[in-house]
């Protein structure tokens, strides 16, 4: 794009839920987080959980995803994660009733207790981004 202007797709694997330009991005890596402007390097990195904020000539959007991959190639920011949530679609009665039932449950191994602190974390953070 000529405008200076950065075009990102976000997919999951249901669909792909933008395509559209935007003027600089911020979103979790696995070790931090990332912001990205037009011409930045090429890069791939593997994405961790947290907030997608998108800004572009139209306002700001923000998006909860959950791991995945991002690739940034010329203009074009490639996202490919697991789960795509807008803050505002996030159902924080259901997750406080599962980060309820995840911290009574008892865990039998060091397998399922990682797994159930992951889950837990995750919760946690989308419950503090939809406040």
């Amino acid at each position: 794009m000529a405008d200076g202007k950065l075009q990102l797709v976000l997919v999951t694997p249901e669909k792909t839920l933008l395509n559209e330009p935007a003027d600089s991005l911020k979103f979790p890596l696995f070790d931090g987080l990332i912001g990205v402007y037009p011409s930045r390097a090429p890069m791939v990195g593997r994405l961790g959980f947290g907030e997608l904020v998108i800004q572009s000539s139209t306002g700001e959007k923000s998006y909860f995803i959950d791991g995945g991959f991002a690739q940034v190639k010329g203009h074009v920011i490639s996202i490919l994660t697991n789960d795509a949530t807008t803050l505002d679609g996030i159902d924080t009665a259901a997750l406080k009733t599962e980060l309820a039932e995840l911290t009574e449950k008892s865990t039998t191994n060091d397998a399922d207790q990682e797994a159930k602190n992951n889950r837990i974390n995750r919760i946690q953070k989308m419950l503090k981004l939809a406040h």
